[in-house]
């Protein structure tokens, strides 16, 4: 079974491009504001110290998960806006991997470039 559905015209409400836009700049603050708030965590304790604390705590976290858990914060410390952002769609996506995200923001980029700039 083939889907030719690539080859067919797509019309794009100028309203929903806008939305869809505005979205984008939406989630793209929200990123880059929780990646200052998570540079800005400092507990004063070590590494070690501060797994053992949330391991002792009342909740349902093992050591691993906690880790792990510190890993990804890590990764989006390191990580720029697009990057996240990236991964964000695709794994929001049941269609799009990341190269297909990042394709996708490619062209949301060249179709601002293009089109965004005459509602100023």
């Amino acid at each position: 079974m083939s889907d030719d559905s690539d080859d067919e015209p797509v019309d794009v409400d100028p309203e929903m491009f806008e939305r869809g836009l505005e979205a984008l700049e939406a989630a793209e603050s929200s990123l880059e504001e929780l990646g200052e708030e998570i540079h800005d965590i400092d507990t004063g304790l070590t590494h070690s110290d501060t797994v053992a604390l949330l391991y002792g705590r009342a909740n349902s976290l093992n050591k691993t998960e906690i880790r792990d858990g510190f890993d990804t914060l890590e990764d989006i410390r390191s990580k720029k806006t697009r990057t996240l952002l990236k991964r964000l769609i695709a794994d929001q996506s049941s269609e799009l991997n990341l190269k297909e995200a990042d394709a996708f923001l490619d062209e949301l980029d060249r179709l601002e470039r293009r089109y965004g700039g005459e509602s100023e």
